[in-house]
């Protein structure tokens, strides 16, 4: 192996090798490495620490006569305004701009982008015009996300998202699919242990939408979490757009570093995490998967009914009562709705879910 071929943390290695047999020559000819590179490996971990043993980049070589990116950016914008003119005429359009570029720099930056045909540089125009309509389109879309201060109401912003919580004993996979509305912190989870039976859109219609019903709610903006490895079971199938369009929801794929209203769900997974995943392996109890469903069914309603918020507008409350607040707002008439509903919010606040 040629001494390139190593990364520091090998160096490194190597170093402490020589260290632990106190024998160059012996290390040398085991890692096929010369003495010399040995030396030089060990004098630059001297001088500079670890950072000593990275590889250094090699150096660009200068290309004096390449039009630089500023020029490029010229000439390729150019292009998608005019697909059909080549480097003469682009040529002399830039000198009237006062960018002196020869015709031949014109064409290498052509080539580069395989633009020399006027087939090539169409298709080019067109796919650039069809990208600055969708870019459009999502700004517009993605708006209230980007200015979001606070949600106002219930089914204001709600979030869902699907997570692979883990592999327990006995139990299996966990995956779990959350419905977590931002106002109210009131949040609905599905659990799955068999990833090819996750069926979003069927949950949401069976479930989801009859809590709405119930409530009288209505949500303006869905956003979905974007993963790749679960993004298919957001949009396979055409439930997602018939669900969205008959309830009149604003629906957009998300992903986690694009708004800060993750950081409220976030809040909540961390809380099922502490509260109830990882203590999962002590109770002897729970040792199959419709167990554990039970188990965290019980969980949610005490999160939902009981758990008093800390801190922010709704302090003082819980989840499902700042629902019901929203609800007596809608002229939802109370006769109406289920018994249980009010017997877990009789319940006593605070304590812990399993008292």
């Amino acid at each position: 192996m040629k001494s390139e071929g190593f990364n520091a943390h090998s160096k490194y290695m190597i170093l402490k090798h020589v260290l632990k047999e106190n024998n160059v020559s012996h290390t040398c000819k085991l890692f096929g490495i010369s003495r010399t590179t040995f030396y030089n490996w060990y004098r630059s971990y001297q001088k500079y620490g670890f950072s000593g043993l990275k590889n250094k980049e090699p150096k660009k070589p200068q290309m004096p006569n390449k039009v630089n990116k500023a020029i490029e950016g010229k000439i390729l914008a150019y292009v998608e305004k005019y697909p059909s003119d080549g480097p003469k005429r682009i040529y002399y359009e830039l000198k009237s701009e006062n960018l002196n570029i020869g015709e031949s720099g014109i064409y290498n930056v052509l080539r580069r982008n395989s633009l020399t045909r006027k087939a090539q540089r169409i298709t080019y125009s067109k796919n650039k015009a069809l990208q600055s309509m969708l870019k459009q389109n999502k700004i517009e879309k993605l708006g209230p996300y980007d200015n979001y201060q606070e949600a106002d109401y219930p089914g204001h912003y709600v979030i869902q998202r699907i997570d692979f919580i883990g592999k327990f004993d006995g139990i299996g996979k966990i995956y779990q699919y959350s419905f977590y509305d931002v106002h109210s912190q009131f949040g609905v989870v599905k659990l799955y242990n068999k990833k090819q039976d996750i069926d979003i859109w069927h949950f949401f219609q069976l479930k989801i939408v009859y809590l709405l019903k119930t409530f009288n709610l209505k949500i303006d903006y869905l956003i979905t979490k974007k993963t790749k490895e679960f993004l298919p079971f957001f949009v396979k199938g055409n439930k997602e757009g018939e669900i969205t369009e008959h309830l009149n929801i604003k629906h957009s794929f998300l992903e986690d570093a694009e708004s800060p209203l993750f950081d409220t769900i976030n809040g909540f997974n961390e809380f099922l995490v502490k509260e109830f995943y990882s203590k999962i392996p002590i109770d002897k109890g729970i040792d199959s998967f419709h167990k554990l469903e039970r188990a965290f069914q019980k969980f949610l309603r005490y999160y939902n009914f009981s758990r008093v918020i800390s801190s922010g507008s709704n302090a003082g409350k819980v989840p499902a009562e700042i629902i019901l607040e929203r609800a007596a707002q809608n002229n939802v008439d109370f006769d109406t709705l289920p018994l249980w509903l009010f017997a877990l919010l009789n319940q006593p606040r605070g304590g812990n879910s399993n008292e």
